[in-house]
């Protein structure tokens, strides 16, 4: 599935962006912009009571650049319709849970903001790429915040012709988005909306979110690994058996990474192996994009069918550790617990994130690590400007 979009063929449906007037904090002051921005998840209501976060004098979306040690991301940041998530124009992978909407929404109705973009996806539009290229070229960032691993550059667009030809672009060429972080900030917008839909004024401020577009070629995946304790229902010896019986395993002298679908490491009593699926037990074809993944064979022949764990969801002695922390993470946490497995999986491809997304099904928990990361704060948006 290719990514790069190169044709130029209107479309019917379409995502829409628009320009919002942000609220920024004054930095004069900060001293630390990590542990500031760290807070803001906790205090930003006393943040902006205390008139450190004042509104941009004119609507604006900004193009947003990460930039870390490895590599840089760059995307937008903008205004999306609600309805857009609700009519299915912004594409959802995962299930969102009842009790963490309802803290959100106070959250939302509490800070009176949405201080942290939903990141959203979309196959590469060459016109949107050298769109982006040209505004960064053409003048200097607007303003940069550094942390201490990473910067994070911002150019204003608000000049309407700029912000027209951004709006044209992806009107035209973007006819769906994809969700890869923030899937309960989406729910809970459309739960405010809902809500809200007898009352024109609160209707109208919850009818947008907060957004940040990214294309594919700046999205990273990452997997997300497995620390299994408390097993002892099943003896390592017979253990090791079982899984033999579906995954070839090799010792290996160094940890493993697996470099291709099918392939995973496992860790335990300070041994790496090297497992490799059976062909056997390979998906046929036409299965659901979600039962093609390494995560879900996990899951059902080696979590369900060897250590009869029932609900992978709900079971508390499985942990998960994000894949950027390494084999040397994982290493850590299994030796910090007793008796524990650690698996290190091969990453879930956003080929196939967007497919399941279109398929309107959903990936296990916890599949993907992915990146750019955002923080709380940085950009954000009012709901109901304040008198």
């Amino acid at each position: 599935m290719s990514l790069v979009h190169l044709g130029h063929k209107p479309v019917h449906r379409m995502a829409h962006i628009t320009p919002f007037k942000a609220l920024l904090a004054d930095l004069t002051d900060i001293i630390s912009f990590d542990d500031f921005y760290g807070s803001a998840k906790r205090k930003f209501p006393l943040y902006l009571s205390d008139g450190i976060y004042e509104p941009i004098k004119e609507e604006a979306i900004f193009i947003y650049r990460i930039k870390r040690r490895q590599r840089s991301h760059t995307g937008i940041i903008a205004a999306a319709s609600v309805l857009d998530a609700i009519n299915g124009n912004i594409k959802k992978h995962e299930n969102t849970l009842a009790a963490k909407e309802e803290k959100m929404i106070r959250l939302f109705e509490e800070r009176n903001a949405m201080i942290k973009p939903v990141l959203l996806t979309y196959p590469n539009v060459l016109e949107i790429d050298a769109l982006l290229n040209r505004m960064t070229a053409s003048y200097s960032p607007t303003f940069v915040i550094p942390f201490q691993d990473e910067e994070h550059i911002f150019w204003q667009i608000e000049e309407p012709i700029r912000i027209a030809a951004l709006q044209e672009a992806f009107a035209q060429y973007v006819p769906q988005t994809y969700i890869c972080d923030g899937h309960h900030r989406v729910k809970t917008s459309e739960l405010l909306y809902k809500q809200y839909k007898d009352n024109e004024l609160l209707r109208n401020a919850y009818s947008k979110m907060l957004v940040a577009y990214f294309p594919a070629s700046e999205v990273e995946i990452h997997n997300y690994n497995r620390i299994i304790v408390e097993h002892k229902k099943v003896p390592k010896a017979a253990f090791i058996k079982k899984l033999q019986e579906i995954y070839t395993i090799q010792l290996t002298k160094k940890a493993f990474h697996p470099i291709a679908k099918y392939q995973m490491g496992m860790y335990i009593d300070s041994q790496w192996y090297q497992l490799e699926l059976k062909e056997e037990y390979r998906p046929a074809a036409g299965l659901p994009t979600n039962e093609t993944l390494d995560v879900h064979f996990l899951n059902k022949y080696v979590l369900e069918g060897i250590l009869k764990i029932e609900d992978v969801r709900t079971e508390p002695n499985i942990k998960y550790l994000e894949g950027p922390k390494g084999t040397a993470g994982l290493e850590k946490k299994v030796k910090e617990g007793k008796t524990s497995i650690g698996f290190n999986l091969y990453p879930v491809a956003l080929e196939d994130l967007i497919k399941i997304s279109d398929e309107s099904d959903i990936l296990p928990p916890k599949s993907t690590w992915i990146e750019p990361r955002m923080r709380n704060g940085l950009i954000t948006e009012l709901y109901l400007e304040e008198n």
